[in-house]
């Protein structure tokens, strides 16, 4: 599935090398497993993103503060739990994908008020950003090196420091229609930064020929951008709404 993809091998850094030799431990060597694929990960994470919707559409028929925070924080114990123990992610993903979908329906419900068709509109933008991502990191345009790594790390960390502010009153613009437009953006961009290091990620387990229960790790840390992507998605459409 991914042959035509130039993965740069020598230009992953040794601790970049180490990680991925620590999840093929985790997993077992064994020849007579099955192996993983890309083409498994992609199915998985489609799985993940039916049971996602599934309770988003409850969050958001409910419109409750209580399922938000329900979502929210069972979400986040969740999504530790998989990225350091990948040998969970079978059962933590699917899991994970229920409560986000929970947080995410009942926060679409929320970016609704007053506006028609949001949540359909947000569904598709995202799902069109991925498609995206994912064809121009399979043309070989993009090259994931620990540099490129590195500078989405940082991104990722400035984008929710000035988050943080936001929420304690330090930036208020950032609630203005020109303010959730420009977050929006911003953090659409830096999602798909994470896409790309996800992708290569996926390529790179299917190279080592990890098991197949790696997929779910694949798919999970590629439900995790989705979910970042969805919430700028959402930004970015109630900055047009208002």
């Amino acid at each position: 599935m991914m042959d035509g993809m130039a993965i740069q091998m020598g230009s992953r850094s040794a601790r970049m090398e180490r990680a991925y030799d620590r999840m093929g431990a985790a997993y077992g060597s064994s020849v007579a497993v099955e192996r993983y694929t890309a083409a498994g990960v992609y199915d998985k994470l489609g799985m993940l993103v039916l049971l996602a919707l599934g309770t988003g559409a409850v969050g958001y028929a409910v419109d409750s503060t209580g399922l938000l925070m329900l979502g929210l924080f069972a979400g986040l114990g969740l999504a530790l739990v998989g990225i350091f123990r990948p040998t969970a992610a079978r059962v933590v993903a699917p899991l994970y994908a229920l409560a986000e979908g929970l947080c995410l329906g009942s926060i679409t419900a929320l970016y609704a008020t007053g506006s028609h068709g949001v949540a359909p509109l947000a569904i598709v933008f995202t799902g069109a950003v991925f498609l995206a991502a994912l064809v121009v990191f399979r043309s070989g345009l993009v090259k994931v090196t620990p540099r490129f790594v590195s500078m989405t790390l940082i991104a990722g960390f400035g984008f929710l420091v000035v988050l943080m502010a936001g929420l304690l009153g330090l930036f208020p613009g950032l609630s203005s229609q020109s303010g959730l437009l420009v977050v929006g953006v911003i953090g659409v961009v830096i999602g798909v930064m994470y896409l790309f290091i996800d992708f290569n990620a996926v390529a790179i387990g299917e190279q080592r020929q990890l098991p197949v229960e790696a997929e779910w790790y694949g798919a999970l840390i590629l439900m995790m951008s989705l979910v970042f992507v969805y919430l700028n998605v959402l930004r970015i459409i109630a900055s047009r709404r208002r």
